[in-house]
């Protein structure tokens, strides 16, 4: 997945993101905590928990001024074992 997607986000003096809410296929959603944060190539990247517990990596470009929604809860859950 590597959709464009809207981003409330705190920008702090010090270069700390907060991403506060996204917006995706119409729907807004609120972060509810904030887990891991890494840079890989150029962007970087987040992983945010909804209140109602789902998970989401969020991906921000500062050289395209744009956030990129990388992977939905579909992608964290185990994949199913074959009988």
């Amino acid at each position: 997945m590597n959709e464009v997607i809207a981003v409330e986000a705190r920008f702090e003096i010090d270069g700390a993101i907060h991403p506060l809410a996204f917006s995706w296929r119409g729907k807004r959603y609120r972060v509810a905590s904030l887990g891991r944060q890494w840079e890989q190539g150029e962007a970087r990247h987040f992983l945010v928990m909804t209140p109602d517990e789902q998970i989401y990596e969020l991906a921000y470009l500062p050289e395209e001024s744009c956030w990129k929604l990388r992977r939905t809860p579909k992608d964290f859950r185990p994949p199913r074992r074959m009988v």
